[in-house]
């Protein structure tokens, strides 16, 4: 028995399922995440799918599973309202010539949480109501370039991390549900219903020009689905300019379509929302300027050169390639009204990108430090420092001695861990012993050895002043991976343009990363590689 009550269900008769899910041999597959899509009625269905698409998650012993089937729209939403009961399975097409011999199997799905309430739905936006939903800001990637509205049932995320660790098994993912999972985990687990708008074909929005009779006018012309008319359809026009909300008004849309909004002179920046009094809003554009000219500029590549350079300074080293392309230009043209309108417009734009700019620096923590400002270098890094609550890493090939009781003891929790990931050049110097120097190879190991026994009484009276848990790791080799400096504090991570030993003394930049995740896990990843301060010290002392 049909459980659908959605309002809109009878004005589709087609949907497509695209299931993905995550099955290890002779278990249920678990639902990775499902997209349930109705066709507009002068969209045909696709042909049929033959079998599923598999992909195998590494040496895991598990398989992803793709599979798209074509339903009726009533039992697509019956199915996609069914997810999380006891009994979930597979979708089994409507048409008998679809069916596959895997159709209907069961499958894994945990309860799962509507968003928004059933059988509202929710058009997606950006950030907010005046700005568009565009790279990760953009909540319904899946829905594809025909604007729609959605509803979302949300699962269990946990349990997924080998398949998110995987770019093999996102990008056959991404291909055939239209979303990067590692960039939106919390569709893990999940189903999202996607309703098009049914009612409105296009709608045409274009400025016409003042002439003696009127100023500037704002043009809509609305053109509904074949067997669907416009009535009781309003529209919310919202003016801005200048960053003010300058206009805010609602009409009902005529029925033959064609709206005409004098405005005088269109300066500003005009948006609009589409409402039904069935469905809701059916339609959003955000407030965008009218193009009024274009600078065309053409030119011919007359010139390919092909260059080749060395890789390193090695003698030894590797040649690349790369192609300059030479271009004469040879027209420039202007398209449109060369002269736009004075407006304060620009000068409030250009303003307010100055302040979003130091409102960025402000955000990520920017700071310059200039030449002999050593301490005021030191006191930022401090500051950070007893800030940490659970974690501290310092990732600095040079981190060595002075710098323990320099940054380290500025920490005033108990319960933090401190990783540090030096190297030899923190002990040994940059120095390689050349024929004949078997004096001065000496006297650095001996200078080397000192160095390691006080970095680690140093250790030790970090750790006896409340924090026990402190490891030291060494990158191995003569000239370590590790060029740039990394502090970590909590889950935070600031750039150093200069090593912990010298910042300050000379021009150097801090920054704290907008996106540390990428830089955390390579970090870890050079830890487990590194050797343990006591082995590298044992080695050192018996050399």
């Amino acid at each position: 028995m049909s459980n659908c009550n959605a309002p809109f269900v009878d004005d589709f008769q087609w949907a497509v399922i695209r299931l993905a899910t995550l099955q290890r041999r002779g278990q249920p597959g678990r639902l990775i995440f499902a997209t349930v899509t109705l066709l507009s009625p002068d969209r045909p269905p696709p042909t049929k799918m033959t079998g599923a698409d598999s992909q195998k998650l590494g040496k895991s012993g598990m398989t992803v599973f793709f599979r798209r089937t074509v339903l009726n729209a009533r039992q697509a939403i019956d199915w996609y309202r069914s997810l999380g009961e006891s009994n979930s399975k597979a979708p089994v097409p409507s048409r008998r010539e679809d069916l596959w011999r895997n159709d209907g199997i069961d499958i894994t799905v945990s309860d799962l949480v509507d968003d928004p309430l059933w059988p509202n739905l929710g058009l997606p936006m950006g950030e907010s109501l005046l700005s568009q939903p565009t790279g990760k800001s953009d909540p319904a990637p899946f829905i594809g370039s025909i604007p729609s509205r959605i509803h979302r049932r949300f699962g269990n995320a946990e349990g997924f991390e080998t398949l998110i660790a995987n770019d093999a098994v996102l990008a056959f993912i991404a291909r055939r549900l239209h979303i990067n999972l590692r960039d939106y985990p919390e569709y893990l687990g999940s189903a999202a219903l996607i309703v098009p708008n049914h009612i409105i074909k296009q709608i045409d929005n274009f400025l016409i020009p003042a002439n003696d009779e009127h100023g500037e006018q704002i043009f809509y012309r609305f053109v509904p689905r074949s067997g669907q008319t416009l009535d009781g359809l309003n529209i919310s026009m919202f003016d801005t300019q200048a960053y003010l909300l300058t206009g805010f008004e609602t009409r009902n849309v005529p029925i033959n379509g064609i709206l005409q909004m004098d405005k005088g002179s269109c300066i500003g920046a005009y948006g609009y929302v589409v409402t039904h009094p069935v469905h809701g809003v059916l339609s959003y554009h955000l407030p965008s300027g009218f193009l009024r000219t274009m600078n065309l500029n053409i030119g011919i590549v007359n010139q390919v050169r092909k260059i080749s350079v060395p890789v390193s300074e090695s003698q030894k080293s590797t040649q690349t390639e790369y192609c300059v392309h030479r271009t004469q230009r040879v027209q420039n043209s202007v398209i449109g009204d060369e002269t736009i309108p004075s407006n304060a417009n620009l000068r409030v734009g250009i303003a307010g990108k100055q302040r979003e700019k130091a409102a960025n620096a402000v955000r990520y923590d920017q700071h310059w430090f200039g030449e002999g400002k050593r301490e005021e270098a030191m006191a930022f890094v401090r500051t950070r420092v007893s800030r940490a609550r659970n974690l501290i890493m310092v990732a600095d090939p040079y981190f060595g001695v002075l710098q323990i009781p320099q940054y380290l003891l500025a920490i005033t929790s108990d319960t933090v861990k401190v990783k540090i990931l030096t190297s030899r050049l923190a002990f040994e110097g940059g120095y390689t012993p050349e024929e004949g120097c078997q004096e001065k190879e000496s006297s650095l190991a001996t200078n080397s050895v000192e160095r390691l026994n006080r970095f680690s009484e140093e250790i030790e009276r970090v750790r006896k002043e409340g924090n026990a848990d402190v490891e030291v790791m060494i990158l191995p080799g003569k000239s370590p991976v590790l060029h740039d400096r990394f502090l970590v504090i909590d889950d935070e991570i600031w750039f150093l343009g200069n090593s912990l030993n010298t910042l300050g003394e000379r021009a150097s930049m801090i920054i704290k990363l907008p996106n540390p995740d990428e830089v955390l896990r390579e970090l870890e990843n050079m830890l487990n590689q590194a050797n343990t301060f006591d082995a590298y010290r044992q080695q050192r002392t018996n050399a």
